[in-house]
Parts: C-alpha cells; structure tokens; sequence
C-alpha cells in the first residue's frame, strides 16, 4: 500500500475512527527520530533476517534506513563506505535526522546521543579491515555494498555482537548491482534472489539459512539450527533481500532525479535506474581475462575435479 491509497483509506474512515488511527500512529512513533517509508523500506526495517541486503535502483532510500536504525534501533552501530571521505556525507545525512551536530566527535568519527554510539568509517584498502578488529558492534551497515571486496565483508561481520540483554544484533547491506567484476561477490552472496540460474530461488523477503561446513565451505541449512557439521553443533544465521526502487521514495520520486537516470550510460543506466543485477558488465580496458571466461570457469568447477560431465 502507497502513500496515496494509505491516505484514500484515511478518508474513508468515519471522522472518529480516523481521528482515533492517527492518534495511535503519532503515539506509536512518537520517541522514533526515522518513520520508514511505506513498502520496501518499511519491510527491511522490520525484517528479522540477521544478514539484510536491501538495494536495487537508486534513490530508493537505503543509507537512510541504515541511518534510521542506527538512530532508534541499536545501541551501537558501525555504518561503512568505502573510503572515509565517502563515509563522512554519513555526518551530513544524521544532522538532517538529529537538527544539530551535538554528539559528533569528528577526531573519532563517531556520534554519541543518549547512550547510544554510531561509529562512522571507511575501509579504502584490504588491510583497512583490521581496524575494526574485536570492536563489537550490534548493527553493521555497508552502504554501497559492492564496493567492499568479499574479504572486508566477511571479517568485519565477526563482530556483529552485544552483551545487552534483548538488544538485536544484525547486518545491513545497502546498494545498487555491482558496475564492476570486483562486486560480483554479492549475487554469489546473495544468489537465491538475484541469480535467475538458481536451482532453488528465494522470494523477495524470504529468510533463508546458512553457515559454514568443516572445510570453510558455506552451505545453506533448513532453518537455525542447532545443526551437526564436522562433528560440532553449529547454529545458522538467517539471510534475505528486498528490492529497493526509486518509486518507493517519496522524497525523491517527486523530483527530476527519474530523468538523471534516465541519461546515464548504458551499463550504470542498467545498475542505477533498473536495479538489474544480471546485467552484463563492461570490463576495464586493462583486464587481461575476460570477466564472462572467468564466470564460466566457476560454474564448470566441481569439489571433484571434472565429476559429473
């Protein structure tokens, strides 16, 4: 339900009962500094997977609800961009939610308000990782996802952790489909929604479950667990996606931006303006080894060598 049919419902009310409706909404958000979007951004607010990806087209809010949670959710959050120049428009963005920089620490890159902290960083290079060794954090946003290597990713979600009793613990990956054959790792990720060859797919919001067997391989699992892999009980951790689309956001649906899109080259146009994840991508001048020879020699790849052709 948009915006507009939610208002049409509104109005259909008797002057009592939609009185009374918006009474019980503004009294339900009223410690909230974010209100999520109806639709897509609403459902990943409250989605309970423990690893979200949310993207798709762009302008379909998705910095701002990893913003959103880290502000009335979480108790302490680390939101990442590939560099930390891109990771500081995060101050920006929380200013406008907040009306004043009170909190802000620009030495530490980090907010503090009411017992709550947002660590802000970037991770520009592969060792850049490391500096977020053993500092747990409850939520952990990637916004721009496919712009992190598969490395980064993996070793930073190890301290998705709280010893606060009842405080949730999760990840949010936000951003477009990879422009480069370095973020093809997130449709490998997240391939039961976004790779059309899956042999089992997912639909948009569905949980799925995965951990990894005694070789370090990841495997997919029915439900939580616990589960007997390699001899040890091991319990799973929940995965989804929901799309994001421009239309989904009012704020920017009304403006131009449609048209912006509109005029970029073909291979973003695809990324950006129709969240295609299986896009072709258009490889750098310089690489030596086509991306699509590279693709292939994975599919053909077995545990066993050349069993089963």
């Amino acid at each position: 339900m948009n915006l507009a049919e939610i208002a049409a419902a509104l109005d259909s009310l008797p002057a009592d009962q939609k009185e009374a409706v918006v009474a019980d909404a503004l009294n339900a958000t009223k410690d909230k500094v974010f209100i999520p979007n109806v639709g897509p951004q609403t459902q990943a607010y409250f989605c309970e997977a423990d690893e979200l990806f949310y993207g798709g087209q762009a302008g379909g809010g998705k910095s701002a609800l990893m913003i959103g949670l880290a502000l009335d959710e979480h108790e302490r959050s680390l939101l990442l961009r590939r560099t930390s120049k891109e990771a500081s428009k995060f101050v920006e963005e929380i200013e406008e939610y907040l009306g004043s920089r009170d909190g802000y620490n620009g030495q530490k890159d980090q907010w503090r308000r009411d017992g709550q902290v947002i660590d802000l960083g970037g991770c520009q290079h592969e060792d850049d990782k490391q500096k977020y060794k053993g500092s747990p954090h409850d939520l952990i946003g990637f916004d721009e996802v496919s712009d992190f290597t598969e490395t980064q990713y993996n070793f930073i979600i190890g301290w998705n952790r709280s010893t606060t009793p009842g405080q949730r613990c999760r990840i949010v990956a936000a951003g477009n489909p990879p422009t480069r054959p370095e973020g093809l790792w997130i449709i490998k990720r997240w391939a039961a929604w976004l790779d059309k060859t899956h042999p089992n797919p997912a639909k948009p919001g569905e949980l799925r479950w995965y951990t990894t067997d005694a070789d370090g391989n990841e495997v997919e699992v029915d439900g939580p667990g616990p589960h007997m892999l390699g001899g040890r009980e091991v319990t799973a951790r929940s995965r989804t996606f929901i799309p994001a689309k421009l239309s989904d956001n009012p704020y920017l649906a009304s403006t131009n931006y449609a048209s912006v899109l509109d005029g970029l080259p073909e291979e973003l146009r695809d990324a950006y303006r129709d969240g295609n994840f299986t896009a072709s991508l258009k490889d750098d001048a310089w690489q030596v080894i086509p991306t699509e020879w590279v693709i292939a020699a994975e599919n053909r790849w077995r545990p066993n060598g050349q069993d089963g052709y």
